[in-house]
């Protein structure tokens, strides 16, 4: 399945871009979408989306669709009519 990831906050600044496009088996979680994307875009962005532990950073929000994930162990879903799962990864905004 066709994968759209969007990227936001800090996130953005580490790919240099707002989007990117993976092709994942259907059965795929959270956890191997992250998987490939650190592989794809390097240590730097698994440093920002992922504690030493390997459990997403408080300040990270995924959503799959409208649904905010629970866990990195959620399944990315069916796509949806045009055959794509949209995610968009978010940065919570620190306050002043």
């Amino acid at each position: 399945m066709q994968v759209n990831v969007r990227f936001y906050g800090f996130v953005r600044d580490v790919i240099g871009a707002s989007g990117f496009f993976l092709e994942m088996p259907p059965s795929s979680t959270i956890r191997d979408l992250l998987g490939q994307l650190v592989k794809a875009f390097g240590e730097r962005l698994r440093e920002r989306l992922l504690t030493a532990g390997g459990d997403l950073e408080t300040n990270v929000r995924i959503f799959i669709g409208d649904d905010q994930a629970v866990n990195l162990e959620e399944q990315l879903g069916e796509p949806i009519g045009a055959a794509e799962v949209k995610i968009f990864v978010l940065s919570a905004t620190a306050g002043g």
